[in-house]
């Protein structure tokens, strides 16, 4: 006989969750536009256009996003405690 019930999907991913990593991201693109807008303060630059401040933030997102695909693998597992 053969059963209605779907066969279950695969296991979780062993790592941390979705929602920690898009902040962990979020967080790591916040630091990378902090520092690219300290660096054009250094470098003496008083005013930025919007395609400039869209640029900036565009980059950082990308690196921030990048840094934390690299380095999710490696990250260990959350596990909530059953109870």
């Amino acid at each position: 006989m053969s059963s209605s019930a779907p066969e279950p999907g695969p296991l979780a991913p062993d790592g941390p969750p979705r929602w920690l990593l898009v902040m962990l991201a979020a967080g790591v693109s916040l630091v990378f536009a902090t520092f690219v807008v300290l660096l054009l303060g250094i470098a003496g630059v008083e005013r930025i256009s919007q395609l400039v401040l869209i640029l900036v933030l565009a980059g950082a997102a990308l690196a921030g996003g990048g840094v934390v695909r690299l380095i999710a693998p490696r990250l260990p597992a959350i596990r909530r405690p059953r109870g």
